[in-house]
């Protein structure tokens, strides 16, 4: 088989949010809604690109800028159901 290489248009046809299993599984998050938990997922993404720019603290927090307006966007939905899914 000839290897095929990706053509810049292609690039996000597989990027991936990321939801760790124990949203799922861990009786602790049994109450968290949906919103909440692809709202972790954003958030989680989010942490990848703070890291990149060094975005961390002496103590080594890593600090990432997501706005509730942002969430809105990205999860189309109202800014109550967003402030209960923080």
């Amino acid at each position: 088989m000839d290897f095929i290489p990706y053509k810049a248009n292609e690039y996000l046809e597989n990027v991936y949010y990321q939801i760790p299993k124990e949203l799922f599984i861990t009786p602790y998050y049994k109450d968290l809604n949906s919103d909440s938990k692809l709202l972790y997922s954003l958030l989680l993404d989010r942490l990848s690109i703070s890291m990149k720019n060094n975005w961390i603290d002496k103590e080594g927090n890593i600090f990432l800028i997501f706005s509730r307006k942002e969430a809105q966007e990205k999860l189309n939905l109202s800014d109550k159901t967003v402030t209960r899914a923080f």
